[in-house]
This record gives C-alpha cells, structure tokens and sequence, in this order.
C-alpha cells in the first residue's frame, strides 16, 4: 500500500513538472499550424503547456504579398513570447519545421532562456534534389526590383505518401493551404527567409540548449548536409540526430509522422526532467551542507 502511494505521489510530481513547461511550436514558412500534426496533441498529452505561434508576415493567414517582411521581427515576436512564458513556467522550449525549425536555432543563438530545441527537417539552404538548378538566380530579379512574383509548391509537395499527397494537392487547390504549408510563397517572404539562413549558418556556435534533429535523407528541400552542419556546428551539451528513410520533407505528416511525434515528445520529456532533477539536486546541496568531519 505504501509503495502504491508512493508512486502515484512521484506520477502526480512528474505531472506537475511538465505542466511548467512550455513548448512553442513554430510552422514553416507561410505555413500553418496544420503542418505540425500529432505533436501539439502529444505534447498536451504530456502535460505540457503548448503555444502554436501565428507570426505576422510569416504564418499563412497574417501574410500580405505586398509586404516585405524583417526576419528580425519574427524571431523579437517568438524570443518575447518567451520570455512571457518564462513569468508563468518553469522552463520553455522550441519545436519547429522546416524553416520554423530555422527560426527557432536563430531565437536560441541569442536567447539562454531555451531548455532544449527540435528541429524538423530544417533549412539553412534549399538544396534538396526537387530544388531547379536556377533556384539561386531568383535572388537576381528580386535585387533588380521584380517582387511582385511567388514560388508555387508543386508535387511532391514535400511528402512521399501518394495518398496523403493527393489531399494535400486537392486542399490547397481548394483552400490556398494545406498540412504543407501555403500553394505558394511571395518573393519577399522568400528573401526574408534567405536573410535569416544566412544569420543561422554564422550563429549555431552560440546554441547551448538541447537539441534534437529529425531529418529524412530523401528530403527535397533541405539535403541531409544541413542537419549535419547543425550537428557539428552547435555548443549543445545534448545532441541528438534521428534520421528517416520513407518520408520526404514534410515528416511531420508523412509515412514516418509517429516516430517524428514520439521522438519529439520523449525528447521534452526527458529534458524538463534532467532540468528538474537538476534543481532539485542544486536545491539540496544549497539547504544541506556537508558537515566538516574533521
């Protein structure tokens, strides 16, 4: 009888561990919060609290062509969601996609308020096997003043499930968009993105917090060498890398979308309990010195 108290004493404790955490969730770019899947379920599940970010100029449904976006300004909106968290949670933590995933190394280089990062299939360039040869001369009528163009997704629209694929072409024929983002991304968002890939590529020698990547070796956007730029580049004392082998890019709901939401709520859950463990080992040695035995 003791014993079963005290677990359910120590289950009810890690519950109320887990309910300090929070976890943003950061979509791609003109993207919504369709593309994360499962994960946000996983993570309530865990007791977690979970904040789906909506960022002007970046998130499907708040973005405005004629606009040019400061990629500056959506990582201040996510570091001050943050740090508003912070006043009401034990710890926070970043969950991104695609380059939600780059907007999240880039609040971490400079936030030290982030207990761990996960990254799914994150871009520091676009230089998966769909990408045209003449991707990178966009950049040159964007410089000569022609703006006013978008990049339409096309098949395989970053997933290799066919079922799957056909819905999302069907929503996004019908809707404007679909669990893989917006039918198409305006030219000056596209070169917001470029500006804050090129901030991240200089920057991951200053993330320290725990991070995951999940990136499949078939991805189409991002080839495999941006994960392990990542990997060798970042000051995490944690790292960890899952690689997948039946999914495209958007893996969050493609034929491995079950790991990518184990793994990820597994990894959050490991780390809020290595952060609690942490204090509760500080705490101890604080209010109960070692006697001197001499």
């Amino acid at each position: 009888m003791n014993q079963t108290v005290r677990n359910d004493h120590q289950l009810e404790r890690q519950a109320e561990r887990q309910k300090d955490h929070a976890v943003i969730l950061l979509h791609g770019l003109c993207g919504s919060s369709l593309e994360l899947g499962t994960i946000p379920k996983a993570l309530k599940k865990a007791n977690c609290t979970v904040v789906e970010m909506q960022i002007p100029n970046y998130s499907a449904s708040l973005t405005d062509p004629g606009v040019t976006p400061n990629w500056m300004d959506w990582c201040a909106m996510v570091e001050s969601k943050v740090v508003k968290l912070k006043e009401e949670h034990k710890t926070v933590s970043l969950c991104g996609l695609s380059m939600g995933a780059t907007l999240a190394l880039a609040v971490a280089s400079f936030s030290k308020e982030i207990l761990s990062v996960v990254l799914l299939s994150p871009v520091l360039r676009y230089d998966g096997w769909s990408i045209p040869w003449y991707h990178r001369m966009m950049n040159v009528p964007y410089r000569l003043g022609y703006r006013n163009w978008t990049y339409k997704e096309s098949d395989p629209y970053g997933i290799k499930n066919f079922e799957m694929r056909r819905r999302v072409a069907a929503a996004l024929k019908k809707d404007g968009v679909a669990a893989v983002g917006a039918a198409a991304i305006p030219a000056r968002h596209l070169w917001a993105a470029q500006k804050l890939m090129a901030y991240v590529r200089q920057s991951l020698s200053q993330v320290r917090a725990s991070t995951l990547v999940i990136h499949s070796i078939d991805d189409e956007t991002a080839a495999p060498r941006n994960a392990e730029m990542i990997l060798a580049n970042i000051n995490s004392e944690v790292r960890k890398v899952i690689w997948l082998g039946d999914c495209y890019h958007i893996i969050t709901v493609d034929n491995e979308r079950e790991i990518v939401t184990n793994e990820t709520a597994q990894f959050i859950r490991r780390n809020i309990e290595m952060h609690s463990n942490d204090i509760s080992l500080k705490y101890l040695l604080h209010n109960s010195p070692l006697k001197d035995r001499r």
